[in-house]
């Protein structure tokens, strides 16, 4: 997956029968953002569903549509296509005052078995990525990875996201814990009205930028419709 900036956005293996892609991480399996102009719908723009010999890839019946590059062909999904290795998935992100239009890129990658997408195996991600300490005397996030130590760089609401989710994770003795959309919300922006969870969304995307720019972002863990988790290191 690539933005409209085409810095890569991730990997990620279809190992479901059917993965939707949408902008909002609590609706979908796999989320587009940033997309400030709102070009992405919020749930299943489109989805990639198992076919016997492969897989299919099946418009949601977005205003804004789905086009598929094949070679130097691009062209607009109708209701579904069969995917190929090397097809690219796009999605509209921006129309620039010239009229360029920039996409958000999802190249299809074929695995030995034609079922799967070419992906690092999830079981390692974590041995990898490292862990999270939060310090909340300094107010410092910190990834480890085994001797080294390297500060994250947050603005303050990210702070105080952060913050909430590595003390549930202490009071359950280090296991990362699910924390819900409403409770993170309060415990961002307390009870301010007018606050929506598309800001939560995105307080978590940009949380998951600074950990992707030094490989960590998998330490920040999604559950569609439900919340999120912070993988932070035993006993801190």
């Amino acid at each position: 997956m690539r933005g409209p900036d085409a810095r890569p956005i991730a990997s990620v293996a279809l190992s479901r029968d059917r993965v939707t892609v949408g902008r909002l991480p609590e609706l979908n399996d796999i989320a587009l953002q940033p997309d400030p102009e709102l070009y992405v719908s919020r749930a299943s723009h489109f989805s990639f569903e198992r076919a016997d010999d492969g897989w299919l890839l099946v418009d949601g019946g977005s205003v804004n549509g789905t086009y598929l590059r094949r070679g130097a062909t691009l062209e607009r999904v109708a209701q579904r296509a069969p995917l190929r290795d090397g097809d690219v998935v796009c999605v509209l992100a921006a129309v620039g005052e010239d009229g360029r239009r920039t996409w958000f890129e999802l190249a299809y990658q074929q695995s030995a078995d034609a079922q799967r997408t070419r992906a690092a195996p999830v079981t390692s991600a974590h041995d990898t990525a490292g862990c999270l300490v939060y310090d909340e005397d300094a107010a410092r996030l910190v990834l480890v990875r085994g001797d080294a130590r390297q500060e994250i760089h947050l603005r303050p609401q990210g702070h105080r996201l952060v913050r909430h989710m590595a003390e549930r994770n202490r009071a359950a003795g280090g296991a990362p814990v699910l924390c819900g959309h409403d409770e993170l919300m309060h415990a961002v922006w307390q009870d301010e009205p007018m606050h929506t969870r598309l800001e939560l969304s995105r307080l978590v995307w940009e949380l998951r930028r600074e950990l992707r720019r030094v490989g960590a972002e998998e330490l920040v863990e999604s559950e569609r419709r439900r919340g999120y988790r912070l993988r932070t290191c035993s006993g801190s």
